[in-house]
C-alpha cells in the first residue's frame, strides 16, 4: 500500500536538484509529502494551538459575532460548510476560524485571540512565516519543472504568490469535538483544496485519510498521521491545473478516530493562492503535457477563471451563507 514520504527539506539548502526531485515524485504519485527540517520554530507552533483551543474553548454566541462571509475571514460553526456536497447529507463536523492576509490586522482577527496585542503579532508572524516557506516550497516546484530561465527558473512562481498582493491565502484554525460514536456523516467531507499548496500542521489526534489515486476511484484511502516535527504538504488545484494534472490535488477527508471519544483534534492549515489576478493556464515546463490529461476532466473549467475567479466558485458551493444569500 503507498504511504506518504517524508522529505528533509534541508536538502533544499544543501542539494537543492534533490529536495526538488523528492518533492516532484511525491506530488506526481500521490500528492502529499511530509516536510522535516523546516524552519517554523515548534514553539510558534504549538503557542498556535493554544491559541486556537483558548478560542473555540469560548461561548458559541462570542464566536458567531464574527461570522465567515464572502471574504473567506471570520468563524464559521458546526455543520456550516459541506465539503462534499454530492454525498454528505449535511454539513462537515468541525468549526472553523478563517484569517485572510487582508484581515490580519482586523477586529475578528483580534477577536480570535480574545483581544492580545502581542498574540495577534504573533499569529501575524506565523502566517508570514508560513508563506515564506511556501514560496521556498514553490522554488523546488520550478527547478523540478525545468522551468526556463527566460521565464524565471527557480523564481517562476514568485510574482503570482506575493504577499502583498490579493489572493486567496488563508490561515485556518480547525477544531473537530469531541464525537459520543462513530458518526455517519465524515468530519470534514471528502475534497481536494483549491490552491497551489496547503501546509498542515496536526496536534495529538489523528483522522486525515488520503486518496491516493486520481484514476483509480476504489483505491483504499490511506492514514496521514501525525508526525511529530513535520508539516504535511498537498498539492491544491492550482497546480492540478497549472500542470495539466501532471502535479496531483488529491482528494483527502477527515474521519472519526477512537480518540475523539475522549479529546477534540485540532489543526492548522495554511492555504497559499496564486494572485487574484493570476490566470491558471498552463506554465512553460517541457514535462507538462499540452492537454488536460483525462483522469482531471474536471479541472478543465477552471482554465478559464483567475485564481480570484476559482476560489468564489468553490466556496459557493460548500458554505450555507452562499446558499442563503442566492
Amino acid at each position: 500500500m503507498a504511504s506518504i514520504p517524508i522529505i528533509d527539506f534541508s536538502l533544499s539548502v544543501s542539494d537543492p536538484k534533490e529536495c526538488a526531485r523528492q518533492i516532484y515524485e511525491a506530488s506526481r504519485d500521490i500528492g502529499f509529502f511530509y516536510l522535516k527540517n523546516h524552519d517554523i520554530a515548534p514553539e510558534l507552533i504549538d503557542r498556535m494551538f493554544d491559541c486556537s483551543k483558548w478560542f473555540f474553548d469560548r461561548p458559541v454566541q462570542e464566536k458567531n459575532q464574527y461570522p465567515i462571509g464572502p471574504n473567506n475571514s471570520g468563524y464559521s460553526p458546526m455543520k456550516s460548510e459541506t465539503l462534499d456536497p454530492e454525498h454528505q447529507t449535511q454539513g462537515d463536523l468541525k468549526e472553523a476560524f478563517n484569517i485572510t492576509k487582508k484581515s490580519i490586522d482586523d477586529e475578528s482577527a483580534k477577536c480570535f485571540v480574545q483581544g492580545n496585542v502581542k498574540e495577534q503579532a504573533r499569529v501575524g508572524t506565523f502566517f508570514k512565516d508560513l508563506h515564506r516557506l511556501a514560496i521556498d516550497i514553490m522554488k523546488c516546484f520550478a527547478i523540478a519543472l525545468q522551468v526556463p530561465e527566460s521565464a524565471g527558473g527557480q523564481h517562476f512562481f514568485d510574482k503570482s504568490h506575493e504577499w502583498d498582493e490579493p489572493s486567496g491565502t488563508t490561515l485556518r484554525f480547525l477544531h473537530y469535538p469531541p464525537q459520543d460514536s462513530d458518526p455517519k456523516t465524515p468530519l470534514a467531507g471528502s475534497h481536494t483544496d483549491y490552491g497551489s499548496i496547503t501546509l498542515l500542521m496536526q496536534k495529538d489526534t489523528a483522522g486525515l485519510e488520503v486518496q491516493a489515486s486520481r484514476i483509480h476511484k476504489d483505491v483504499p484511502w490511506i492514514a496521514a498521521p501525525v508526525i511529530p516535527n513535520t508539516i504535511l504538504i498537498n498539492i491544491g488545484d492550482h497546480l492540478q491545473m497549472w500542470t495539466n494534472g501532471l502535479l496531483k490535488s488529491t482528494m483527502h477527508r477527515v474521519t472519526y478516530n477512537p480518540q475523539q471519544l475522549h479529546h477534540s483534534r485540532y489543526s492548522i492549515a495554511c492555504f497559499i493562492h496564486a494572485n487574484d489576478d493570476t490566470r491558471l493556464r498552463p506554465i512553460p515546463s517541457p514535462l507538462i503535457p499540452q492537454e488536460m490529461r483525462a483522469e482531471v476532466d474536471e479541472f478543465e473549467a477552471g482554465r478559464n477563471m483567475t485564481a480570484g475567479e476559482y476560489l468564489t466558485w468553490r466556496l459557493e458551493r460548500t458554505y450555507d451563507f452562499w446558499k442563503s444569500e442566492i
